[in-house]
């Protein structure tokens, strides 16, 4: 393609010597930009790693649930009722006789 038939012939670019102000301006601003996305991006991982412990913490949840609903379905039974007051609750039921040894 020649030049003068490129689309972009019309435009020049030229140079000029920047303030070392405007340096310092930009300097600034890109120093700026580059420490808010590192704190970005530490903050990206602390959020995926507190995911994966809420997850892993769900997932004991569910199981826990699992055993207590089990639980809640054997409970109804006499015996389970008589086991618990007897090790919970230290109740013993008043038809038990005891013995003591003679000494």
């Amino acid at each position: 393609m020649d030049k003068k038939n490129h689309p972009f012939s019309h435009i020049r670019i030229i140079f000029r010597r920047t303030s070392p102000l405007m340096k310092c301006v930009v300097l600034t601003a890109i120093v700026a930009c580059t420490v808010a996305l590192i704190a970005l991006r530490v903050n990206i991982l602390q959020n995926r790693q507190r995911q994966q412990d809420l997850q892993q913490q769900a997932i004991q949840l569910v199981q826990e649930n699992k055993a207590l609903t089990q639980n809640i379905a054997k409970l109804g039974t006499a015996e389970s009722i008589r086991r618990i007051a007897e090790t919970e609750l230290g109740l013993v039921d008043p038809n038990t006789q005891f013995f003591t040894p003679g000494n």
